[in-house]
C-alpha cells in the first residue's frame, strides 16, 4: 500500500516544486544511516508525514545544500528536521512490511532478501517508537488472519490499516487512542497525554489509511481475482466504490483543516485533494499518463519533481485538477 500519496507537480509553482523536493532530500539524507537499502525505501508517502508533521508543529527545519551519489552535481537543496527523523524511521517500518506483503502475495524472493534486510533495522526503531513498531506488528498480524478466514467486510481490514496510519501521525503520542485500538493509550503519570493536535492527527491518519486500504483493493480487484488472492471487494465487484472513496478522503480533509496548519498549506492540500486520486486515475484511464519524472541526477533548480526509488515507479500522471470530496481546486475525481 506504498505509493498512493503523491503530489500531484503540474498545480504546483516552481517554489513549491523546489521546497517538496528539498524535502524529498532532506528524508534521504535521513534514511543514510540505514545504508543503500534503507535509501532504496525512500517514498513520497512519508515525505508527505514530514511536510504535514513540521507544518502542524512548526518545527525548526535544518537548510543546506549537498551532492550524493544519486545526484552528484549541482549540489542540490534539502531541508531536514525532527520530523523527516521520524518519516525516515517509519519509512523504514512501512517498507519492511511492505516487502513480506509482496513476498506473500508474489513469493517474490528479491523482496523475502529486502525484508531481511530490512528487518535487521526494526529493533532499534522499536526502541526508539516501541508505539509505533507495536501497533504496525498488531496490525499486520490482525490483517494476515483477516486474509486467512477470508474476511469479505472491507470495513474491517480498512479499520485496521487506518489505525496504523493514525498511529503513525500522531507522532508525539498527544492523544488518547479511540476505542479498538491496536494499542493502549499512552500513559505518563498516571494520566492519558492528551492535545488536539495529536487527536486531529490521528482521526486524519485512520481516515487517510481507510481510504488507501480500500483505493489500493479496488486498484488490485481484477488481479486479485485473475490470480485468486485475497481482496475483501470480491464479493462487491460491481459496486461503485468512488462515492465511498470520496466520502473516506473528505473525512481526511475535513481534519485536516480543523488542524488549520499554517506551513504549506497549499503544498499538503495539493496531495490530500489531487494527488491521492492520481494512481487510481491512471489505472481507469487505462495507464496513458503524462508527465514523466525526470531522472534523480537532473537539476533541483528546474522545478521538476524527484524520481522516486520504490513507491511511485519513477512517473506521475498528468492532472487537470485536484479531486475528493470538499476539494479546494475543484469536485469529484473522474
Amino acid at each position: 500500500m506504498f505509493g498512493y500519496i503523491l503530489v500531484n507537480p503540474k498545480t504546483l509553482s516552481k517554489d513549491e516544486k523546489a521546497r517538496y523536493r528539498a524535502v524529498y532530500c532532506g528524508l534521504c539524507r535521513q534514511l543514510k544511516k540505514y545504508g543503500a537499502p534503507g535509501r532504496a525505501t525512500l517514498s513520497y508517502d512519508m515525505t508527505f508525514v514530514a511536510l504535514l508533521l513540521q507544518s502542524v508543529y512548526e518545527i525548526n527545519e535544518q537548510r543546506g545544500t549537498e551532492r550524493c551519489a544519486m545526484r552528484p552535481l549541482p549540489p542540490h537543496s534539502y531541508i531536514a528536521s525532527e520530523a523527516t527523523e521520524y518519516a525516515a524511521d517509519m519509512n523504514i517500518l512501512f517498507a519492511y512490511y511492505n516487502e513480506l506483503d509482496d513476498w506473500r502475495d508474489e513469493h517474490d524472493q528479491k523482496a523475502y532478501r529486502r525484508s531481511k534486510v530490512l528487518g535487521a533495522y526494526l529493533e532499534g526503531i522499536a526502541e526508539k517508537w516501541p508505539v509505533q513498531a507495536a501497533c504496525a506488528a498488531k496490525c499486520v498480524e490482525r490483517l494476515n488472519e483477516m486474509e486467512r478466514q477470508n474476511v469479505l467486510n472491507p470495513d474491517e481490514p480498512a479499520n485496521c490499516f487506518g489505525e496504523v496510519m493514525g498511529t503513525i501521525l500522531d507522532w508525539r503520542g498527544e492523544s488518547e487512542n479511540g476505542s479498538g485500538s491496536c494499542i493502549e493509550p499512552n500513559i505518563i503519570g498516571g494520566e492519558s497525554k492528551n492535545g488536539s493536535r495529536g487527536a486531529g492527527l490521528r482521526r486524519m491518519g485512520e481516515a487517510l489509511g481507510r481510504f488507501i486500504y480500500l483505493l489500493d483493493a479496488c486498484d488490485d480487484l481484477h488481479g486479485d481475482i485473475k490470480k485468486e488472492r485475497y481482496n475483501p471487494l470480491i464479493a462487491q465487484i460491481d459496486m461503485d466504490f468512488e462515492p465511498l472513496l470520496t466520502m473516506l478522503i473528505g473525512e481526511c480533509t475535513g481534519e485536516f483543516e480543523k488542524l488549520a496548519p499554517k506551513r504549506d498549506v497549499h503544498l499538503l492540500r495539493n496531495v490530500l485533494y489531487s494527488g491521492v486520486w492520481m494512481k487510481y486515475r491512471k489505472k481507469r484511464r487505462g495507464g496513458v499518463a503524462g508527465g514523466d519524472m525526470p531522472e534523480k541526477g537532473d537539476d533541483a533548480g528546474d522545478g521538476d519533481m524527484p524520481e522516486e526509488s520504490n513507491a511511485a515507479g519513477g512517473a506521475m500522471p498528468e492532472e487537470g485538477g485536484a479531486a475528493g470530496s470538499g476539494g479546494r481546486e475543484g469536485g469529484r475525481h473522474e
